[in-house]
């Protein structure tokens, strides 16, 4: 089969979920993010007042925006981060996840600089898990344990690029990067 040049998180072969999970953890929700996924309860509240009180037009308005912003949080917040034998997964609601392969990435450090990733974090937080793609925008998630998932992400990406021939391209995992 000719390989043909995808995506950073796209695969045209979906053989990645053949291989091992070896870490998985949950995302760290901050304060801020639980204030916010409180809206579709007040508009649900907000509908059955206005339903009450004989207004129906916009209480089904109120119910299907309700509706409407609850699908978005459900299929965009992050339930899990997982660490597989190759590759990086991010566990979104329903069947949606992004998948990068350690062929993409890298390294995966520990960081607390301003800069533009695709963000997949949680919490506002001075730190946070970066995901450094070769080629485009880095990721940014925040794991509950940051230090666990960064040892087992790092541990991953070596042992890959050992018996995959990773180390050719120059590649630095987060133990090199502390170094440098």
């Amino acid at each position: 089969m000719e390989r043909v040049p995808v995506g950073v998180l796209q695969s045209i072969r979906m053989d990645y979920s053949q291989s091992v999970l070896l870490y998985r953890d949950k995302p760290e929700y901050g304060l801020l993010l639980k204030l916010v996924l409180i809206i579709p309860v007040i508009l649900v509240g907000s509908s059955i007042h206005l339903w009450s009180t004989g207004d129906t037009f916009v209480s089904l308005t109120l119910l299907i925006e309700a509706f409407i912003i609850g699908l978005i949080f459900w299929f965009l917040l992050p339930r899990e981060y997982q660490v597989y034998e190759n590759h990086l997964r991010i566990v979104l609601g329903g069947p949606f996840s992004v998948k990068i392969g350690f062929q993409k990435i890298e390294k995966v450090r520990i960081t607390s600089r301003l800069a533009l990733t695709v963000n997949f974090a949680t919490a506002i937080t001075r730190s946070y898990v970066e995901i450094v793609i070769k080629k485009g925008m880095s990721i940014a998630i925040t794991p509950a344990d940051h230090e666990s998932f960064v040892g087992k992400a790092d541990q991953a990406l070596s042992q890959w690029a050992r018996t995959s021939g990773g180390l050719e391209s120059g590649r630095k995992t987060a133990r090199d990067a502390k170094d440098c």
